[in-house]
């Protein structure tokens, strides 16, 4: 049995090949057209393939004959004609290796293919016919044509289409699009371009226009090609974009059809329906596909450029190595591989801050989940230690907090202190199959190197409550009782314990309060001052996760009031909603527990992903970083008290160097640029916008990205554009321009910056607003630029500071680049 048969058009591309002494093109001879481009990937792969179409009776037709069978097609339904010549193309190719056609084809022998010269009973036992539109541009070969694909669908064979238009060889394009139509009717797979989507649909958004295809014509796959931004899918449960790979193209002939080839390839050897397929198996397959386009790219012609799949993998890998490298942060907190989530347990003991975060040791997304472990003596640089906690009998181990018990009041230290971890087993009820979370306890003698758990798990079970989660504990002193706030769908939950073993419900919150566009998770209740007055409040902060009718995905809110040590009271009307933060990556943070008093912080850390996207960021072998560990502070505004939020002090420590500036001028036709070869900094600005409309701050790329931090006075809005950042395509929410309402002061905004290789933070007026965003730039960031759109706005001072690198230990390898000559500024 024939694993594909192919049937259309074969013939020769003419591809440039540089300029004779005089000055005149030279064309180079290249086997070609697409559906014997299939054949050939396929064949190159291992599969068996064969062709079915006609040649002339030529040099040319043999020349066909000979490639097709030397590179393993079955060419027994490839025959000579004597009534017209074998199908010639010239390509044309622009700098980009982007090419157009001129055909002589007027008839081609390609052409004549009739009914009687297709084998039908060979179709009807096949794994895939794939067609194109082109043997259907005259006739016998569109009857030949439609015959043979119609006798596949009968026969239950999986019926691939590439429409490939070339309106050069039609009547008309109403012509065309007609016969495409038609294709559609019958194909199972659809292999389609930008520019194909839109003459289809009319429709340049191609989620759109796929779904419109899909809807009309019941198409099982549609896969739309993006060039060298990958391409995007749309199965029947799920679709989303797969980036392609950077190469560079000198001949981008047969890419598609590369492409395709690869695609059918592995879709043959899953061995089972498109709709069947996983979104991780169907990702795996069209990087694979992705990848053998890409490298057809760099090579000339087409039928004899397939790669080999030693080849495909070779590139695949190497381009993991790269995104591992170009997108590892520099002073961002990042797993040493595989997949992190949400922070957890974060404590300070003995001199030692200890991270632990959801991490799954065997994937780059989201699985069971254990607890990795970091520890820090600075919370700048950190050590990667073991696993801490693992999955057991009770379930995954997902999310929690750390305490020190000082007075062994658990009883579990024989009269010393340590560390108590309390944190969330998840897995299903026995009885109902339903999911289940319950709380449990596991404790450590030796400074949270080793953990037990305790034998009573779990120590906490509501079997009313699915969604029961993300204890974070601490001692309330005026109670002299441990506190516990968790989270349980739509609200919070507050229970009281004189042992950390045993708790009794004490108090809820929030049913009705503050926003419930997802569910309530990663709760953390904790008292800070107003700022001199020698008053305190309450801040209670949940996180709330993803809903697919929210733009903006994942985020985290507070509340201001009192706790009174049984429950939480809201200072503010239950519709009153404070956002932590206007970014779109910053998700689950907690504060550290601990902390010596003489210190008096509150740092919190957040997981800088959202939940839209996660799984799908373009990073390579490891996914997840964490945002920069912030000092909490309040304040007391017209609106009311607020909270602040400033990274620690603690990263100066990486500065290496200064540029500063003072009193620029920009204006429209004068914006303010500085290249910079360093790609980790910290900026700090100081903007009078008294005179002018909206400023921006642009970080461009020595590619096509840029990242925009703009003001806009008239709107007082902050705001963040990342839409044109770099890759973007893999999920259609990560390209966006989004912010936040803030005043300016006396006419001025001050901004502090923090840019690393795939984030940047944005602290406003010291910290009253913050914006954290990821970015995948296409190379480093490598100038900067500040502008605005009218008027005239004074930068009053600038300060670029380069930074060092942190290396962490068992971790990935410093990496270091040449950067600018700093000298000593004055403030």
């Amino acid at each position: 049995m024939l694993d594909v048969i192919t049937i259309g058009e074969v013939l020769i591309d003419f591809t440039p090949s540089g300029r004779t002494a005089g000055g005149n093109g030279q064309f180079e001879c290249n086997p070609g057209g697409a559906p014997a481009n299939v054949a050939a990937a396929l064949s190159r792969l291992g599969a068996r393939a064969t062709l079915i179409s006609k040649v002339g009776d030529d040099q040319f037709g043999s020349l066909l004959h000979d490639t097709l069978m030397n590179g393993g097609i079955d060419v027994s339904a490839l025959t000579f004609t004597d009534e017209a010549n074998t199908t010639l193309a010239f390509v044309h190719l622009d700098d980009n290796g982007d090419r157009s056609f001129s055909f002589y084809r007027k008839p081609g022998a390609d052409t004549y293919l009739r009914t009687q010269d297709v084998p039908f009973d060979r179709i009807e036992n096949c794994h895939a016919l794939h067609f194109g539109s082109l043997s259907m541009t005259h006739e016998p070969a569109r009857t030949a044509t439609r015959v043979a694909v119609v006798k596949a669908k009968e026969a239950g064979v999986l019926l691939s289409f590439d429409p490939n238009i070339r309106f050069a060889l039609w009547e008309s394009k109403e012509e065309a699009k007609q016969n495409i139509l038609w294709g559609m009717k019958y194909a199972d797979i659809l292999k389609i371009s930008e520019d194909e989507l839109h003459f289809i649909t009319g429709t340049t958004d191609v989620e759109k226009g796929s779904l419109e295809l899909q809807q009309q014509f019941g198409i099982a796959g549609i896969f739309v090609t993006l060039a060298e931004k990958g391409c995007y899918y749309r199965l029947a449960g799920h679709d989303g974009y797969v980036p392609g790979f950077q190469v560079e193209a000198i001949d981008t002939t047969g890419a598609g059809d590369a492409f395709l080839g690869c695609l059918l390839y592995k879709i043959l050897n899953a061995g089972i329906s498109l709709n069947q397929l996983t979104k991780q198996q169907i990702i795996g397959m069209l990087t694979f596909a992705n990848a053998g386009g890409a490298l057809v790219t760099t090579r000339k012609g087409a039928l004899q450029s397939m790669p080999t799949t030693d080849e495909i993998t070779q590139i695949i890998e190497t381009n993991k190595q790269h995104d591992d490298d170009r997108f590892r942060p520099g002073f961002h907190f990042s797993p040493h591989s595989h997949w992190l989530n949400d922070p957890n347990g974060l404590v300070y003991y003995e001199g030692v801050y200890h991270l632990f975060y959801q991490h799954h040791p065997y994937s780059n997304q989201w699985g069971p989940m254990h607890w990795g472990h970091a520890v820090s003596q600075d919370l700048v640089h950190w050590e990667h230690m073991p696993i801490a906690l693992f999955p057991d009998e009770h379930g995954a181990i997902f999310s929690g907090c750390c305490v020190v018990d000082w007075n062994n009041s658990s009883g579990l230290f024989d009269g010393s202190h340590g560390l108590i971890a309390l944190f969330t087993h998840a897995d299903s009820c026995p009885e109902t199959g339903q999911p289940r979370q319950r709380q449990s306890l596991a404790y450590s003698s030796d400074k949270g190197r080793t953990w037990h758990k305790y034998e009573g798990n779990p120590i906490l079970d509501e079997h009313d409550l699915v969604d029961f989660r993300d204890p974070k504990v601490f001692w309330h002193s005026p109670s002299e009782c441990w506190i516990m706030a968790l989270v349980a769908g739509d609200h919070v939950r507050f229970y009281r314990s004189d042992n950390l073993r045993e708790w009794s419900l004490s108090g809820e919150f929030g049913k009705s309060e503050g926003s419930h566009d997802g569910v309530w998770e990663c709760p953390d209740l904790f008292e800070l001052p107003v700022d001199d007055s020698g008053h305190s409040k309450w801040v209670l902060i949940i996180s709330i996760g993803d809903n697919p009718n929210c733009p903006e995905g994942s985020r985290t809110q507070y509340f201001i009031g009192e706790f009174d040590g049984n429950t939480f009271i809201n200072d503010h009307p239950a519709d009153h909603i404070l956002w932590l933060d206007f970014g779109r990556d910053n998700y689950a943070g907690v504060t550290w527990s601990d902390i010596a008093e003489q210190d008096g912080r509150r740092v919190i850390i957040g997981w800088m992903s959202n939940w839209k996207y996660a799984n799908q960021t373009p990073t390579g072998a490891w996914r997840g970083t964490m945002t920069l560990p912030r000092v909490l502070s309040l304040t007391s505004r017209d609106e009311g008290v607020v909270l602040t939020q400033m990274p620690v002090r603690e990263i100066e420590q990486l500065r290496k160097g200064t540029l500063c500036w003072n009193e620029v001028k920009v204006k429209p036709a004068v914006p303010f640029t500085q290249k910079m070869n360093d790609v980790l900094l910290e900026i700090e600005a100081d903007i009078d916008i008294r005179s002018g409309d909206e400023v921006h701050i642009k970080m461009k790329s020595s590619g096509q990205s840029e990242t925009i931090i703009g003001y806009d006075p008239v709107r007082q809005w902050l705001f963040i554009d990342r839409s044109k950042s770099g890759l973007t395509d893999f999920h259609p929410s990560f390209a966006c321009k989004h912010g936040a309402r803030m005043v300016s002061e006396n006419g001025k905004i001050k901004l502090h910056i923090w840019l690393d290789r795939n984030a940047v933070e944005v602290y406003a007026n010291e910290g009253l607003v913050a914006l954290t965003d990821q970015i995948f730039p296409d190379a480093p960031m490598d100038r900067i630029e500040i502008s605005a759109k009218s008027g005239e706005v004074i930068v009053n001072s600038f300060f670029m500071h380069a930074l060092n690198s942190i290396h962490i230990p068992n971790g990935p390898t410093e990496q270091t680049q040449g950067g600018l000559k700093y000298e000593p500024c004055n403030r």
